[in-house]
């Protein structure tokens, strides 16, 4: 009589303690799924003791050979900065390591990260320099967004696509692979250097030089600029260069480069040469297009209008470069250029009118050297922008000098000058350009603020 009930009881909890188990057990499972066990797929040698990653050396392992295979673990971002890397944190002389060597490895990762674009608004105020496709492939682009963020900038224009035709990261869009655009790539990993960049809360916009595309041009004849005279690819100092703007091929080529990046987790696709070429014999220059029945600025309004619309569900700003001097709306310029600065803005966030002083001609605004007036050309070029823009929600945001071409005294004063124009012009920020990418006088301008 006495047995039933002990059974009974003992039943009970035996249940309570499974159900315990099995909760548990579940909760771990959610547990790892949302934080992954980051030192859980290493290489052979490794090992995890305490929570940090050892790896113990193998016959014929150099340090390279090692930093090759943790790379995807780490936060490192090329081969190379990972070197150095081990070598600080261990302590070590050389590269060259015997066997049963151990090392520290700075783990955090489970595998490849992925980076996802960071949606904002275009009235976010980008503050940024430019980097070359070059420069985007190594560790320069990560020291430059520290320190660029120390001093209070907050983004990096990056060269998916410059004007030799060249894309700097590995494209799987098909006229890229057909003409070999990325075979010679520098960017290793796209995702991974986005990744870092907004790891340090860096804005990260994808510049795309549209038709100025020499390689392009030089593969596909039939799809270059043709010469009236000659009904061969039309040419620029003996250079063939230019793709035809109104060609539907050339058009879907760079939206598709730029859907591609979207991918990849970048906030922004900034097109640049959104127009047709203006230095050379463009008399010359002869489109598969009827130039007395349909102007240039048409060509280029229904492409930003096209790519606009195919960018924007994908959660991407979309900013264009302009001329400075077409903020001045010459009927000569836009005639030559397609760049009709009314009809653009309403298909774009940002425009950026690149308004380099030195780049003016003598005596333009009774300027008798533009170069040395770096607030008179960037104030009243964004003023003039505002004023030709009313009416849109399109942005203004500058590209500012920050190279020393036909200045007389260049030195942070100078950048200093154009940011205080760009502010007082009430712009949404500002973007540096030094082809070279030292930045350094931009950098101690920038220094001098923050002070």
């Amino acid at each position: 009589m006495k047995t039933g009930p002990i059974v009974i009881f003992k039943s009970k909890r035996l249940t309570s303690l499974f159900i315990i188990i099995v909760l548990t057990f579940i909760a771990n499972i959610k547990h790892q799924s949302a934080h992954p066990q980051p030192l859980s797929l290493l290489p052979s040698g490794g090992e995890v003791r305490n929570g940090q990653a050892f790896h113990t050396t193998k016959r014929g392992q150099s340090l390279y050979l090692i930093a090759s295979k943790y790379l995807p673990l780490t936060d490192s971002y090329t081969q190379s900065g990972l070197v150095k890397e081990l070598i600080r944190i261990n302590s070590l002389k050389k590269t060259l390591l015997p066997i049963g060597k151990e090392l520290r490895i700075p783990v955090i990762h489970n595998g490849n990260v992925v980076a996802k674009t960071v949606s904002k608004n275009n009235d976010f105020e980008a503050k940024g320099i430019y980097i070359t496709g070059i420069s985007a492939g190594t560790e320069r682009i990560i020291r430059l967004a520290s320190e660029l963020k120390r001093l209070g900038g907050n983004t990096i224009v990056f060269d998916a696509k410059d004007m030799s035709g060249l894309i700097f990261y590995k494209s799987k869009v098909k006229l890229a692979k057909q003409i070999g655009a990325s075979e010679k790539t520098s960017i290793r990993d796209l995702n991974r250097m986005v990744y870092l960049l907004h790891k340090n809360d860096i804005h990260v916009v994808a510049r795309i030089v549209l038709f100025h595309d020499e390689l392009l041009a030089e593969k596909r004849p039939d799809l270059a600029v043709r010469s009236r005279s000659t009904g061969n690819p039309w040419r620029v100092k003996g250079k063939v260069a230019w793709v035809d703007p109104s060609m539907r091929e050339v058009q879907k080529y760079n939206l598709d480069l730029a859907k591609e990046l979207a991918s990849f987790g970048v906030d922004e696709i900034q097109f640049d040469y959104i127009r047709f070429p203006a230095m050379g014999d463009t008399d010359d220059a002869m489109y598969q297009f009827d130039e007395t029945k349909t102007p240039k600025r048409k060509i280029i309004t229904d492409f930003l209008k096209r790519a606009y619309k195919k960018l924007k569900p994908l959660k991407v700003l979309v900013s264009i470069d302009v001329y400075g001097i077409s903020v001045w709306d010459k009927e000569i310029d836009v005639n030559i250029t397609g760049q009709k600065i009314q009809d653009l803005a309403r298909y774009t966030d940002i425009i950026s009118p690149m308004l380099y002083p030195s780049h003016f001609s003598s005596y333009f605004g009774n300027k008798p050297i533009p170069a040395d007036e770096p607030y008179y050309f960037v104030y009243n070029g964004c003023k003039k922008m505002a004023e030709l823009t009313k009416g849109t929600e399109v942005k203004i945001r500058p590209w500012l000098q920050a190279f020393p071409l036909g200045i007389t005294h260049f030195g942070k004063d100078y950048i200093l000058k154009e940011i205080a124009a760009a502010e007082d012009a009430a712009t949404t920020g500002w973007l540096l350009w030094d082809a070279e990418n030292s930045y350094k006088v931009a950098l101690e301008a920038l220094g001098s603020t923050n002070e």
